[in-house]
């Protein structure tokens, strides 16, 4: 099983700042239920599910947790949400160059 991690700034006003992502990596372990809870102690208490479009229907594919951290430059804090979503095979990502010369 393969996962990803999108952070982001959560606040009161309801917007969110993206401040990264982990890029797609292997898991430690195949059982979802291990790896919430794992993700949970890390990220902290899970607030939703990240979801696909389907033709049918949304699929969940992924948590949304939201936990209180400190900023590193002072002592003020924000929430921090992690968007995590799980795939059964690495996904393959294809590129495609344009070479037009101006």
């Amino acid at each position: 099983m393969f996962a990803s991690e999108d952070y982001t700034e959560a606040h009161d006003n309801g917007k969110r700042w993206g401040c990264g992502e982990s890029g797609v990596y292997e898991t430690w372990t195949d059982n979802i239920g291990k790896l919430f809870l794992g993700y949970q102690r890390e990220h902290g208490r899970c607030m939703g599910h990240v979801y696909v479009d389907q033709i049918d229907k949304p699929v969940k594919v992924g948590w949304v947790f939201r936990k209180r951290r400190k900023f590193s430059d002072c002592n003020e804090t924000y929430l921090a949400e992690t968007w995590v979503t799980l795939y059964s095979t690495m996904p393959e990502r294809t590129v495609k160059y344009n070479y037009h010369t101006l």
